[in-house]
């Protein structure tokens, strides 16, 4: 609230500028563009460097056999541009081959501004969201785009009802799971618009700008369709998919925090997740009728308890 107090006044401007997300994989890439890449021919780990420059800062170690994304040539003949992990740098070429088998597909992602009724037609609502004069709606609908069955999910942010900005996401799904979602992130003095696409990555959208703040490419770290979230007090995200029970922690600045392993063949299905004084609680179906087990674990992802529990 505090923050959305103090740059009210500045969400007016915004409201007269075009909003754009960064461009999802394009299906025309620039002659520029490699895709992913697999880090190769080192010892432990590669550095990915702030500047293509071997004496530059160093963002961070990118471990031998991980698949960087988005690479790019660029002027340098020592360095390629490359994301990892939410960071984009720049790693030296050497230590990089293509890996065409881990290239996401392409999805399709657009920015304009929407009335309410432009958001919520012909879908079902799924996030409604307001905190003194400024609100997000959301609504996600079925339909054929060339042909293809895909998900539509429209995000659109208000100021006192009027259009602040508005976003478009499309992806292939012919499955029974969603792999669109959207809810609230940040925290209660600097709320912000999460945004997951199961066949791109996670995205932190800013409140008022609508503009993309960081991503965590689905290569860098597999989510499955994003069954469940939660976001606990100081805003770090917590994810679970169906298709896969180990939730995984994202840093409130987009960095992979853990990956939890629950290595029992017995949880699956995530329906719940909350955090409770520091806890991570999930309850997954498991194909029980009448309750559910349920999942504790720590600040760490590490597994404290499994039980089964009836339902109320």
């Amino acid at each position: 609230m505090k923050r959305l107090t103090a740059i009210l006044a500045a969400a007016v401007l915004l409201m007269l500028q075009a909003c754009a997300l960064a461009d999802r994989i394009p299906e025309k890439k620039s002659r520029n563009y490699i895709g992913a890449m697999r880090v190769v021919y080192c010892k432990e780990y590669v550095t990915l460097r702030e500047e293509p420059r071997k004496t530059s800062m160093s963002l961070m170690h990118v471990p031998l056999g991980e698949i960087v994304y988005s690479c790019t040539k660029i002027k340098s003949e020592l360095f390629v541009q490359c994301e990892y992990q939410g960071q984009t740098g720049y790693i030296l070429k050497k230590y990089l081959q293509p890996a065409p088998e881990f290239e996401p597909p392409v999805s399709s992602a657009i920015s304009m501004k929407m009335t309410l009724e432009e958001v919520t037609e012909d879908g079902e609502t799924v996030l409604e969201w307001n905190d003194y004069n400024i609100s997000v709606v959301a609504a996600r609908s079925m339909g054929k785009i060339e042909g293809k069955d895909s998900e539509i999910l429209r995000i659109g942010c208000f100021l006192d009802g009027e259009p602040l900005w508005g976003h478009v996401e499309t992806v292939e799904n012919n499955g029974q799971h969603s792999l669109l979602k959207v809810f609230i992130g940040g925290t209660e003095d600097d709320p912000q618009v999460m945004l997951f696409d199961g066949g791109y990555g996670l995205t932190m959208i800013d409140l008022l700008s609508g503009k993309e703040k960081w991503t965590v490419n689905i290569g860098n770290c597999p989510m499955g369709d994003a069954a469940v979230t939660a976001v606990n007090d100081i805003g770090v995200i917590y994810l679970a998919g169906t298709d896969g029970p180990h939730p995984v922690a994202i840093s409130a600045d987009g960095h992979v925090l853990w990956r939890s392993e629950i290595s029992n063949p017995s949880v699956y299905e995530p329906y719940e997740m909350e955090v409770v004084n520091g806890l991570i609680l999930v309850k997954y179906r498991s194909g029980m009728t009448d309750g559910y087990k349920l999942v504790t674990l720590d600040g760490t992802g590490e597994l404290m308890e499994i039980r089964e529990e009836k339902d109320s």
